[in-house]
């Protein structure tokens, strides 16, 4: 069974993680925008990784986009924030990013997070974001957290997230041999 692992990332996080994958299943990995699509039916298991702003994973559009593409074949899709992951916010990203049309497995995972290495636009737009985090009284203790990395970078992999991802990659691989 043969593995293509696809990301999309911003500080470095989702690329980690892909490749990370890549190596404990001796996939190949490439940046979502450099994979020639074309090869995709050289493909089993498809996995693609990509960072989380505003709600939305980026790239996920793009790589849906070839879904049809990608009939019989598993997929997995994780992404990376800043925020702890949980049951509640798997959901609401799952619903923003229309995940359940399609019969994808999705992980959420931790990331790191370091402003510098954000562009203009990233940066100016989460400034904004924290602004408004820090005038909400009612906002969420968890995202008033968020504030201390404006000026400091957040270095966090979520070595349990990747290692269940494999964990399922592998086990769709065993179950497809055995057929």
């Amino acid at each position: 069974m043969r593995t293509l692992i696809l990301f999309t990332s911003a500080t470095g996080s989702a690329e980690k993680y892909a490749k990370d994958i890549a190596t404990a299943l001796s996939g190949d990995v490439f940046p979502l925008k450099k994979f020639k699509w074309k090869t995709l039916p050289d493909y089993d298991l498809i996995i693609y990784g990509g960072w989380v702003m505003g709600g939305k994973i980026k790239g996920v559009d793009d790589f849906l986009s070839h879904y049809d593409e990608m009939e019989g074949k598993d997929v997995i899709i994780f992404s990376t924030g800043m925020v702890i992951p949980s049951k509640e916010g798997r959901k609401t990203l799952i619903d923003t990013n229309i995940l359940d049309l399609y019969h994808v497995r999705y992980y959420q995972l931790r990331g790191s997070f370091d402003m510098s290495k954000l562009g203009f636009i990233q940066r100016s737009m989460i400034k904004m974001y924290f602004r408004q985090i820090e005038e909400d009284a009612e906002a969420n203790p968890g995202y008033k957290a968020l504030l201390d990395y404006v000026h400091t970078p957040l270095e966090y992999y979520d070595q349990e997230g990747v290692e269940k991802i494999i964990s399922v990659a592998k086990k769709i691989e065993s179950e497809k041999e055995a057929k």
